[in-house]
């Protein structure tokens, strides 16, 4: 396996815990009660997790982008140290980019964010010269 291909199973992997982060939060809040029911109560929660709510769609949202690109470099057979290096930039980015999410620093958040755009580029760049 490519290191290409072990970084998009860790983004794959990294949307584990921005699921179940806010789902626990709201089941500790509601009760086991609430949590067996249709929840069509809100409970009250920190601010936290609707940021992380927001990661969590912001982190669904492009993976299907940064997946596609990356298995396209496996499948074309092009992936190489460039784009074994800008994989890795995009996954410890995106990584950052949910964690500045959940605890609210927007400035960091958004150059994760780019910089993880940027490496994406990256590759889409190896792809089509």
């Amino acid at each position: 396996m490519t290191i290409d291909l072990i970084c998009l199973l860790i983004l794959a992997l990294w949307t584990v815990p921005l699921n179940h982060g806010p789902a626990i939060a709201r089941v500790q809040a509601g009760g086991v009660k609430w949590a067996l029911s249709n929840r069509e109560t809100p409970v009250e929660v920190p601010l936290w997790v609707g940021r992380a709510d927001r990661a969590q769609r912001n982190h669904h949202d492009n993976l299907v982008m940064f997946a596609v690109v990356i298995l396209t470099t496996a499948v074309t057979g092009q992936a190489d140290d460039i784009t074994a290096i800008s994989s890795i930039v995009i996954v410890v980015m995106r990584i950052l980019h949910g964690v500045f999410y959940v605890l609210g620093i927007p400035t960091l958040r958004s150059l994760t964010f780019f910089a993880a755009f940027f490496a994406l580029w990256v590759i889409v760049w190896r792809l089509v010269i």
